[in-house]
């Protein structure tokens, strides 16, 4: 579903993106992770066709972006870090707004309403919604279309439980749809819940975790970063004594 190779990208001659290659097969949910400045969201943003790389190719459902930006945003579905709405306009006109732009059937709407949690928010203006509601507006948009690439970035931020839930829940069914979902994150649980792979961003380069329980070995050579929670690297082996521990 998704293909890029050798993607470079530089922002007043510093080199962020160093020649990133990846790729997110159907049925995958792959976690983008990495310390802050490490193009985590540019890439995001060369796919989703809202930043121009100097080089490289993206592929997006056969769909070569960069020479085809259009046709390929109309297979992707891209969910920003911090999304920005009219305050003027209640949840359900903002969300009408999103599938009128892509032509959507508007009863996609009240769908979105109710998986989302927003029913009771729904004719409430966007400006009187708390950060965490925000966040579960961006999280319906994203998610009103039908196409077979959704890009989120720190799509669990300020999100509550139930929310959180909401959203495992809907990127499970995305999968098992067969869709692809590349998504960046600064929350470990993320990784455990909405991830099937991890690739690691470092210094504008791109590489592949082991295995999903493994990524945090990417940092063995330096300290970790300040967003892994060490609490969480450790778990009970199967089988073995109490208060034996293996990593995660």
């Amino acid at each position: 579903m998704l293909q890029i190779a050798g993607l470079e990208k530089a922002f007043d001659g510093r080199p962020v993106l160093r020649g990133i290659d990846l790729d997110v097969a159907a049925a995958e949910s792959v976690a983008l992770v990495g310390a802050n400045g490490s193009g985590k969201t540019t890439t995001l943003r060369a796919i989703a066709g809202l930043t121009i790389p100097e080089r490289g190719r993206i592929v997006v459902a056969g769909i070569e972006a960069i020479r085809h930006p259009r046709e390929a945003r109309a297979r992707m579905s891209y969910m920003a870090q911090k999304a920005a709405f009219p305050d003027t306009l209640t949840v359900r006109e903002t969300l009408g707004v999103v599938a009128k732009l892509r032509r959507l059937d508007p009863r996609r709407v009240d769908i979105e309403l109710a998986d989302c949690g927003l029913e009771e928010a729904a004719d409430r203006r966007v400006s009187t919604l708390s950060g965490g509601q925000r966040q579960r507006v961006a999280l319906a948009a994203a998610l009103l279309p039908d196409v077979a690439l959704y890009l989120f970035d720190e799509p669990s931020a300020n999100l509550d439980a139930a929310a959180a839930e909401t959203l495992a829940r809907r990127v499970a069914r995305l999968r098992a749809e067969g869709r692809a979902v590349l998504f960046t994150t600064h929350v470990v649980a993320d990784v455990d819940v909405l991830g099937t792979r991890v690739q690691h961003l470092d210094e504008g380069r791109c590489s592949e975790a082991a295995a999903q329980a493994e990524y945090v070995s990417t940092f063995a050579a330096r300290p970790a970063p300040a967003w892994i929670d060490a609490r969480r690297l450790w778990r009970p082996i199967a089988g073995a004594g109490a208060g034996t521990a293996g990593p995660r």
